[in-house]
């Protein structure tokens, strides 16, 4: 809906709207009537939309608990299709070659020397975590096999390129006074690539055709993925074969889409709840700690006010994961 739609005094009370509401699973035809009925609420009433609905984001939480579909989330999660994973590929990308290009320059000024070691040792980094994006997008569609394939080779692509950096030893120089900028438009030039073609990519949707024996696979990775116990996920497969030995029909005609029930089933399971509670938190705080005291250990000059930052942001990060984690712990009492 086009927000000259509101009258003047509104619009900044809608924008705040959407942006509450927005990545929180809520589709966009459905919020595009809730938000149309209340513009007609707003006009029917002839009162500003702050006195007639409250505060915007006590509205946008409530509306997404409400409207907020699984399909929708699986839709827009990284195992839903190619677009998310591409889009944190090419983030991840640019931050990289951001932070690069900024220590080049406090470090070295205008000009830089590529050093070998330097240049492996950034490439595993960066294969790393274009590796463990990829990893989470097959993790998240439900294919786990898939997943442990691609960790596996990036580890061993990322071991391999540090173990060929310690072998050559330092003072290997690939190139010479290369100039900050020109070096800086190559490093930034893949990730903006990727963000561009990400933005042009059409909305994804959910696949419709499955044959009974796929949706079965993709059903039992999708509730291994979610953390669903072994013997739990077995059981919830079982009865779902026998279903469909009775011949109800096919297995996507009679329970939807593997990854959307999949998602339903690990909510509703309390140990599910649990274990990704504990693996979130645990990843979410332990990561940007594990990159702090790598960054320490390789940094014998002792850092610059740029690398002071990002560390600090980083245990910034780790601390707040932390007592968000715990404000949502699956056990809490909810009141």
């Amino acid at each position: 809906m086009n927000l000259k739609a509101w009258s003047a005094g509104d619009q900044d009370w809608v924008t705040r709207y959407r942006r509450a509401v927005a990545g929180r699973h809520v589709p966009a035809t459905v919020l595009e009537e809730r938000e149309r009925e209340l513009l007609d609420a707003a006009h029917e009433a002839g009162l500003p939309a702050a006195e007639l609905f409250g505060d915007a984001d006590e509205l946008a939480a409530e509306d997404a608990a409400e409207l907020a579909t699984v399909e929708e989330a699986v839709r827009t999660s990284e195992g839903g299709g190619l677009r998310p994973a591409l889009q944190e590929v090419g983030g991840s990308l640019v931050a990289i070659a951001l932070i690069a290009v900024l220590q080049m320059s406090i470090r070295s000024g205008w000009r830089v020397d590529v050093g070998v070691v330097e240049a492996l040792v950034a490439v595993s980094v960066v294969v790393v975590f274009v590796g463990w994006v990829v990893g989470r997008a097959f993790f998240s569609a439900g294919q786990p096999g898939a997943t442990v394939g691609v960790l596996v080779a990036v580890g061993s692509v990322a071991v391999a390129g540090i173990a060929a950096a310690a072998g050559l030893g330092p003072g290997l120089v690939a190139a010479r006074d290369v100039p900050v900028p020109l070096l800086g438009l190559g490093l930034l030039t893949p990730g903006v690539l990727a963000l561009v073609v990400a933005g042009r990519m059409p909305q994804q949707t959910l696949r419709e055709s499955w044959d009974d024996a796929e949706w079965l696979r993709r059903f039992r990775g999708g509730l291994r993925t979610r953390l669903v116990p072994a013997a739990t996920a077995r059981g919830h497969v079982a009865e779902v074969e026998q279903a469909l030995g009775t011949g109800v029909g096919s297995a996507v005609v009679e329970f939807g889409h593997p990854l959307v029930l999949a998602r339903q089933v690990a909510a509703a399971d309390r140990t599910a709840r649990a274990r990704r509670w504990w693996a979130s938190t645990i990843v979410g705080t332990g990561t940007p700690l594990a990159v702090i005291a790598l960054v320490l250990a390789l940094d014998s000059r002792g850092g610059s006010v740029l690398t002071i930052v990002f560390l600090v942001s980083l245990l910034l990060s780790a601390v707040l994961t932390l007592v968000a984690g715990w404000g949502d712990r699956p056990w809490a009492e909810k009141r």
